[in-house]
């Protein structure tokens, strides 16, 4: 029954989850990394073999939440963690956790 109910799971296999307070963001058009998020740690990689940054698109399921969730932490200098996935080299956002 155990191994019924994890195989019916979904497997999320993230490249990075760094945590940190959220230093700056950048915004430009809504398919070229829309929305980039940068974390206080001097530049480190935030996926496996990615980029200092992690993104958003547009075009992302729950888009405007994510956004709204990310400026509230920036404003209030809360702690995020960013479960993100390496595409093409860039850090892109799938989860987040603010207060975490």
């Amino acid at each position: 029954m155990a191994s019924w109910l994890v195989a019916g799971l979904p497997a999320w296999a993230w490249d990075g989850a760094p945590s940190g307070k959220i230093t700056s963001i950048d915004v430009t058009a809504g398919t070229n990394y829309a929305f980039l998020v940068y974390l206080n740690g001097g530049g480190a990689a935030l996926c496996t073999n990615g980029t200092s940054f992690a993104y958003l698109n547009e075009a992302d399921s729950n888009y405007k939440v994510y956004v709204a969730s990310l400026l509230m932490a920036k404003a209030q200098n809360s702690t995020v963690t960013l479960f993100v996935t390496t595409e093409s080299g860039f850090c892109h956002i799938g989860y987040i956790g603010v207060g975490t």
